[in-house]
């Protein structure tokens, strides 16, 4: 049974992520994407709940906007990306980013949508 609020599907997006209480951060594109949060490759291996503060980049948008997250579930094992850096796949759950700017994320995923990519 699907339990989230919002539709998800795979898609990019430039998301500059630091995680709260470390100085770990980085830039990454996003793995799949809804309303409600993203699935990311984190370079770190993090505990659930943990706070991660987000920069997300639209395409829609001309400026980055601010986002606050918590990690929801993390793979045990890291994957070795493209440029060869192992990561770990991460679920996160929006806590904070602005009633405009969620909107702006549901509507770049409908237009996705609608462009005929598919949903997970």
């Amino acid at each position: 049974m699907e339990k989230r609020s919002f539709p998800r599907i795979k898609g990019e997006i430039s998301v500059a992520y630091k995680i709260m209480g470390s100085s770990d951060d980085g830039e990454v594109r996003t793995m799949d994407i809804s309303g409600g949060g993203f699935r990311l490759p984190m370079y770190e291996k993090v505990k659930p709940e943990t706070l991660v503060e987000l920069n997300i980049s639209l395409p829609s948008q001309e400026a980055p906007f601010y986002g606050l997250a918590k990690v929801i579930w993390q793979s045990r094992t890291a994957v070795k990306g493209k440029g060869g850096k192992n990561y770990f796949e991460t679920g996160i759950k929006f806590i904070r980013v602005g009633l405009n700017n969620r909107k702006q994320i549901v509507r770049y995923i409908n237009s996705l949508i609608k462009e005929g990519n598919n949903n997970d």
